[in-house]
């Protein structure tokens, strides 16, 4: 028990929180920043929608409707495994974690406790059998 606690420690010792929410903010950026591209895309993309409607014989369009949508499934595809993977690189992390970091931490704190309630009692057993 005293062996998995103290490594327990030792891993949320040597975690780097701060390093982790830099990470994040990062991270969380670039997505902010994808998703603003896409919806300025978006709106682009429906103007020249609307445009090669009014240029393009309805034959032509309806051909290469499905090749639009195609490109429209591969952005969309990139943008979900990118944030996927961001998840996933934090999630693995996190899992690797030996247990739930407040319950650990309060047995740690527990554990550090008892120890010092154990060297006292052996203090004062000690100071006690010398007296006698």
């Amino acid at each position: 028990m005293a062996a998995d606690v103290g490594s327990m420690f030792q891993y949320w010792k040597k975690f780097d929180l701060r390093r982790l929410q830099r990470e994040l903010n990062s991270v969380a950026s670039e997505l902010a920043g994808r998703q603003e591209e896409s919806e300025h895309s978006h709106k682009h993309l429906v103007e020249l929608s609307r445009e090669f409607k009014r240029n393009v014989p309805e034959e032509v369009r309806e051909m290469v409707a499905p090749v639009l949508k195609s490109f429209q499934v591969v952005t969309l595809n990139k943008r979900s495994k990118e944030a996927e993977s961001a998840f996933l690189g934090i999630y693995k992390q996190l899992i690797e974690a030996p247990g739930e970091f407040l319950t650990k931490t309060r047995d740690v704190h527990l554990f550090k406790h008892q120890q010092q309630q154990q060297q006292s009692n052996i203090t004062t057993l000690t100071q006690t059998s010398l007296l006698e």
